[in-house]
């Protein structure tokens, strides 16, 4: 099972209609919310974020909604930015190669 932060759809609705259009972004983000559980993140969420050791309060925020749903992995482009998170981060490529696809 795949679990999104909600605030990763919004990163994503930003950059997918600044580079393809509002009509592109709004079917992907439509897709991405069949396919995964939007986490919600909170005041639990931010409190751990802002006591938490990540240089970016956003990081944090997803290390916190990791944590919290006890997910396996942190998808990211920047793993080093979850070296002290509990959850293991992996970039997209890393992760293919440990589910074995």
């Amino acid at each position: 099972m795949g679990i999104v932060a909600v605030s990763s759809l919004k990163d994503a609705y930003y950059i997918l209609c600044r580079q393809y259009g509002e009509s592109c972004a709004r079917t992907s983000i439509k897709k991405l919310t069949e396919l995964l559980t939007i986490a919600p993140i909170g005041a639990e969420e931010c409190d751990l974020s802002l006591h938490g050791n990540e240089p970016d309060f956003e990081d944090g925020l997803i290390r916190a909604c990791a944590e919290l749903n006890d997910v396996d992995f942190i998808l990211t482009r920047d793993a080093r930015a979850f070296a002290r998170s509990k959850v293991r981060a992996v970039t997209c490529a890393e992760y293919l190669e440990i589910a074995g696809w």
